[in-house]
This record gives C-alpha cells, sequence and structure tokens, in this order.
C-alpha cells in the first residue's frame, strides 16, 4: 500500500509541474546509526504558485511502514494546509487526509470537498484526542480500510488539492497563521514529534518542522 500511495503521490506532484529539489543531509536517516531499526527516505519539490511538498517514507524492522506527505502553501494560495499520513503493518492499514485551516477562511475548497464527498463512506479510523484533532477542516478524511480503496482515496485528494493551486489567488494574512500553526505543531507535539526528536534530538527536530517539513519564507 504504502509504496503504491508513495509512486501516485509522486506521478501527480510530476504532473502538476513540481521542481525537484536536490538531495540534502535529510535524505536519508536512520535510527540508531549502527543497527539501524528505522530508516527515513526523504523527497522534497517545489511548485509554483504554491509552494513546498515533502515526502518522508519510513520503514522499520518490525514490518511497519508510514508515509508522510506534507503540503505547505508557503506562496500563500488560498489553500489550507495538507497532511496526508498513511501507515500499513500486517493487517492494519489506515490513511489520513487533514486539512488545517490555521485560523485562516475564504479557501478555495470546492474541489476538496468534493473528493470528500466520493470518500466519506469508508470506515473511520478511530484515533486517540489530541489538540490538533480539533484544528482541521471537516472535509478531512481518516479512514482505515482495503489498501486500494485507502491509496485511491489519498491519491484522490492530492490531485484535487493540486489541481486547484492554477486557480489560487495569494490569501492575505496567511503567512502569519501558518508560522503560529506551525509553532504549534512544534511545542505542542504532532504524530511524528517523538520519532523525530529521538532521530533528530530537540533542536533538530524543530529545524527539520521549519526547514523540511513545514518551510516558510524568513524561517
Amino acid at each position: 500500500m504504502i509504496s503504491s500511495l508513495k509512486q501516485k503521490a509522486v506521478d501527480i506532484i510530476l504532473k502538476s509541474g513540481a521542481a525537484v529539489l536536490p538531495a540534502d543531509r535529510y535524505t536519508d536517516m536512520k535510527y540508531p546509526s549502527l543497527l539501524p531499526l528505522m530508516r527515513f527516505h526523504v523527497d522534497r519539490y517545489e511548485v509554483k504558485g504554491f509552494g513546498h511538498i515533502m515526502i518522508m517514507h519510513t520503514t522499520t524492522k518490525m514490518g511497519m511502514e508510514l508515509l508522510t506527505i506534507s503540503f505547505m502553501p508557503s506562496e500563500l494560495p488560498d489553500l489550507p494546509y495538507l497532511l496526508v499520513d498513511a501507515m500499513s503493518m500486517k493487517k492494519k492499514r489506515c490513511a489520513f487526509v487533514e486539512y488545517y485551516g490555521c485560523g485562516a477562511d475564504g479557501f478555495n475548497d470546492a474541489a476538496l470537498k468534493e473528493s470528500y464527498d466520493r470518500w466519506k463512506a469508508l470506515p473511520d479510523y478511530a484515533e486517540k484526542d489530541n489538540w490538533y484533532v480539533k484544528e482541521r477542516m471537516p472535509y478531512s478524511l481518516i479512514k482505515s480500510g482495503e489498501a486500494d480503496q485507502l491509496t485511491d482515496m489519498a491519491a484522490d485528494c492530492i490531485r484535487s488539492y493540486l489541481g486547484s493551486v492554477s486557480s489560487c489567488k495569494r490569501l492575505s494574512g496567511y503567512e502569519d497563521k501558518l508560522r503560529s500553526f506551525r509553532e504549534c505543531m512544534i511545542t505542542e507535539g504532532n504524530p511524528s514529534s517523538k520519532t523525530l526528536k529521538m532521530l533528530l534530538k530537540e533542536d533538530g527536530a524543530r529545524q527539520f518542522m521549519e526547514n523540511v517539513i513545514m518551510p516558510l519564507k524568513g524561517s
């Protein structure tokens, strides 16, 4: 499921006209360094008129695979911040399509709502409550189910999201709201916090959030 979703996401991203950013010290990471239990591969892209995309593929010795795709609207189009998370381990699978308005409104989100309507009937995934759950836009999809369905759902939402970029307008005042939300993701915690702090220590995890996952100009 994870490899299939990653390939579909990359295909959609490249078709959107994304430029591939060069490899750097974050491209391949492992933990622990000598006998790794976890390996991380990071790809990064820039989309003109939108901003930054990061894909992080995590594999573990325990057989769990994780995929995190962060769509950071750093050029301030009128789209919410999008975080796609997927997990596969044995028979357990889930995919999250999480839209965050960050306190802004007036989004260009008609296509996102249409994707929600196409997939809302899939079984909901029972996640633990956390502060960021309440921050999600109501058309977010937090789902479990069959691998093919979850893959198609996430790919459809990514396609709708990036397909909206061409009709976007610059959203006034959005940068400060994105910056504040990013700070909450760092200080209040996010699903990757423990893993990133384990891998990069606290200061390194902050730098990764600010420069790789959710970059803004002047970060």
